[in-house]
């Protein structure tokens, strides 16, 4: 499948590591201190973009304790994405996302049954949830490998606390799925039914 989008969404590079390998296909959402807001409102994350490029980061993961967020087998798998990061002032794109199911929850006890699913510790998850406002977007994501990876400059409007990424140009790449139709859809019926939601 051939995929051409300027949209990035930013996410932490272990998770989106986990999201190449199949090992999970969850992300929850708050949104960043940067996120738009409506006049009087608190800044928040809205799943606007359906296909996009996921953007990986690393700034969180170098902070110090920081990876007392990530669940045990994502904070496992840190070192090694760590030392594979690109040199400075590069991004490297190679995974294509597509929300197949986006819910925004307002019953923590709901999310605690999700486990480790999204690859965040349960205290990081709880911490997100009651920020501001209490919920958190869960997007159920089919992701997809493209087989060449695409190194584009970094820039300064990439950064800082917001999710989604409007990128200098386009970027198009041709992607494989990381799990087969069976598998996604054995997935999302699992997830569906940890969360209530028939």
């Amino acid at each position: 499948m051939r995929v051409t989008s300027p949209v990035a969404l930013k996410e932490w590079a272990v998770l989106c590591a986990r999201l190449e390998a199949g090992e999970q296909s969850v992300l929850v959402r708050k949104g960043g201190i940067r996120e738009p807001r409506a006049p009087g409102q608190a800044p928040t994350f809205s799943p606007e973009h359906r296909g996009f490029w996921l953007l990986p980061t690393f700034f969180h993961a170098r902070e110090p304790g920081r990876d007392v967020d990530l669940a045990p087998a994502a904070r496992a798998r840190l070192p090694q994405v760590l030392a594979d990061a690109p040199p400075p002032g590069v991004l490297r794109l190679r995974l294509w996302a597509e929300v197949d199911l986006a819910l925004e929850v307002h019953d923590l006890a709901a999310l605690d049954r999700l486990g480790d699913r999204h690859g965040l510790d349960a205290g990081c998850v709880a911490d997100r949830f009651a920020y501001r406002k209490p919920g958190l977007w869960v997007l159920f994501l089919r992701t997809y490998r493209s087989g060449q990876v695409s190194e584009i400059a970094d820039r300064a409007e990439y950064a800082g606390c917001h999710s989604w990424v409007d990128l200098a140009e386009e970027v198009t790449g041709d992607v494989e799925p990381v799990l087969s139709d069976r598998e996604h859809a054995e997935r999302r019926a699992d997830l569906r039914s940890a969360l209530g939601d028939r």
